[in-house]
């Protein structure tokens, strides 16, 4: 509860009095939970629902809206948005920061469109690094599972005097395939190898500077229909995508006056997918924050950015995109006013987001907040917000054949979606209460829920009159992207912490899911109407600690079964800097299937256990 978080009003506060469903995940979680990725650590967070539908692709949502291209999150790493506009989500696998130089994860459930801007509708994760004067020295880590793969992450962090700091990195992966569901090996293995640099100098006493720098390359394999005018389809064949990136980023902050401070924040992001849907895009992102407290009871917290995106799409027969090459630009303006009502008992939050992009034009995000205090160890809070998530550019410009409609020739007919360059936005109206309650260090809760109400939610159209294209020959079957209509959701999200005697902690986490489906969007049945977590952590002496995690989802509308999953950990430092540790994951089963890819085969997630090897020089 007295964790420090930025991501609900873009300035440091109190977890226990921040006006939003937020949950924080440390860096000793992570390297306590012998996770190898953040997707694997985010199943910590309550309300959260992290599936696994390959080796390398994650479904990661919160409050409904499950699917691959977890189009309603938004996510950070360090102030840098990483959520694509070429489809309107997140490329979770080359989102591999060194889990051991992840400071926190902070996870809020509802919207950050005041803060964050568009697409932050159902939820944002802010990903903070280390700055790089608390990773000093040198460090190796390596890992190897059965069923899982192998890893290796070396590190070196120094100074130049004492005010710059830096650490160089370089990080090397290797998943093996999922299972089969006919007891063989999936086409989905991926490696992924990175390297990256980051400085942090103190200037003075009022200005500090950050740059960071990284480059990945990687490969992941997959199953593909191949499609073409003049032949039958052919079954799904291997097929490999080559990944290449990388993102530069400098920050300055600079401390005005005890009442005043500046942040400025500069990026350049660039990504190239060279595979069955080829994709180059370049991102680069200004970004200006003022913050001015007028008095100990008011602030103000005011700024903008400038982002402009370039995308050189290589289309295929199968997937285009009309122009393949095209440039956006969004403008962005948010303010946002904190005033305390009554000192220490009532703290009351408004602001909105204003916006223009390419696609919808202008937009708002509005909010209001509210946090009542009635004692040092609770907090109420309420929220009233609006979100909107922009169409991405395959939503308003994509040429797609997924299928063929007709099993013989002639002639080949083909199933088409169209994009629709008329499209709006779609649109979050959202109303949030939540409670926390703290007694000592024992006993904490944590709870929210809420009603959410979606407008113009995106989904195919009905089929069109069929076209025919003459050379070569083969019939087209339309379906436009349209707004289609309205959905909601609603529910309950109660996070508990107990410690029952000194160094042992369980944690649970409740999250119960409701809402409807409709205009032929999923806005409920693909995510579990039932989600439980449990997690024991024992440290059994100073060099030893056990850890257990029990994750239970009922079966989903759309036919994914229960999940019962259980991992068992062991850790332990035998001599000064080693740490060694060994879990054993998804122990319940030697196989389970946690998502069904739409028009793929089903792929089954394999009991694993993974050792893992840690030195630093410096283990303070």
């Amino acid at each position: 509860m007295k964790v420090r978080v930025t991501s609900v009003s873009r300035e440091a506060e109190s977890l226990s009095t921040a006006p939003a469903a937020i949950f924080v995940i440390s860096g000793d979680d992570i390297r306590r939970g012998g996770f190898s990725s953040v997707p694997d650590a985010l199943r910590l967070v309550p309300g959260l629902y992290v599936a696994q539908q390959s080796a390398h692709i994650w479904i990661i949502a919160a409050r409904g809206f499950a699917n691959a291209f977890n189009t309603k999150m938004l996510v950070l790493i360090d102030g840098r948005t990483v959520y694509t506009p070429t489809f309107g989500g997140v490329y979770w696998d080359v989102q591999d920061p060194p889990i051991e130089d992840i400071d926190r994860i902070e996870v809020i459930r509802g919207p950050g469109g005041t803060q964050w801007g568009a697409n932050a509708v159902n939820g944002v994760i802010n990903i903070v690094t280390k700055d790089a004067a608390k990773t000093q020295g040198a460090l190796l880590a390596a890992s190897s599972g059965v069923n899982e793969g192998a890893g290796g992450r070396v590190r070196y962090g120094g100074k130049v005097g004492d005010s710059f700091a830096y650490r160089v990195f370089g990080t090397s992966n290797y998943w093996l395939p999922t299972a089969a569901s006919n007891g063989g090996n999936s086409y989905d293995a991926w490696t992924i190898s990175q390297g990256g640099a980051r400085f942090d100098w103190d200037v003075s006493a009022k200005d500090k500077l950050t740059f960071d720098g990284q480059g990945y390359s990687g490969l992941v394999r997959d199953l593909t229909a191949v499609l073409t005018p003049t032949s039958p389809a052919t079954a799904l064949v291997n097929f490999n995508t080559l990944l290449n990136g990388g993102h530069l980023l400098g920050q300055w902050k600079r401390t005005v006056s005890d009442r005043s401070s500046i942040q400025v924040l500069g990026y350049c992001d660039w990504t190239e997918r060279i595979g069955s849907s080829p994709d180059y895009r370049t991102i680069c992102d200004a970004e200006f924050q003022h913050t001015h407290s007028f008095d100990a009871r008011q602030t103000l917290i005011w700024g903008g950015s400038v982002q402009t995106t370039g995308d050189d799409f290589a289309g295929t027969f199968t997937v285009n995109v009309v122009p393949a090459r095209r440039r956006d630009t969004r403008y962005e303006g948010f303010l946002q006013y904190d005033v305390a009502l009554v000192p220490n008992r009532l703290r009351l939050i408004a602001g909105s987001k204003f916006e223009h992009n390419d696609y919808t034009g202008f937009e708002y995000q509005p909010q209001i907040r509210a946090v009542w205090t009635p004692a040092k160890n609770q907090t109420v809070w309420a929220a009233a917000s609006r979100a909107v998530r922009t169409p991405a550019e395959t939503d308003s410009y994509i040429r797609e054949i997924p299928s063929q409609i007709n099993p013989m020739p002639p002639p080949l007919t083909f199933f088409l979606v169209e994009g629709n360059p008329d499209l709006k936005s779609e649109v979050l109206h959202a109303t949030e209460l939540g409670y926390r309650y703290e007694w000592s260090k024992r006993f904490s809760l944590d709870g929210a829920i809420y009603y959410n109400r979606y407008y113009d939610l995106l989904a195919l159209g009905p089929t069109g009159a069929p076209t025919i294209n003459l050379s070569p020959f083969y019939v087209e079957v339309p379906a436009q992207i349209i707004n289609a209509g309205e959905g909601q959701t609603h529910g309950l999200e109660l996070s508990l912490q107990y410690a029952p005697i000194h160094r042992w902690t369980l944690t649970t986490g409740i999250t119960e899911l409701r809402g409807n489906d409709s205009a032929g969007y999923p806005a409920v049945a693909a995510n579990p109407r039932h989600q439980v977590t449990v997690q024991s952590r024992l440290d059994a002496t100073r060099w030893i600690n056990l850890d257990a995690y029990y994750f239970y989802y009922d079966a989903t509308a759309q036919g994914v079964p229960t999940l019962n999953r259980v991992d068992l950990g062991l850790s332990t430092k035998p001599l000064h800097g080693f740490t060694l540790s060994l879990w054993g994951r998804n122990l319940q089963q030697d196989r389970h299937t946690e998502e069904q890819p739409p028009g793929g085969p089903v792929t089954e997630i394999r009991r694993s256990l993974v050792f893992k090897l840690l030195w630093e020089s410096r283990p303070d």
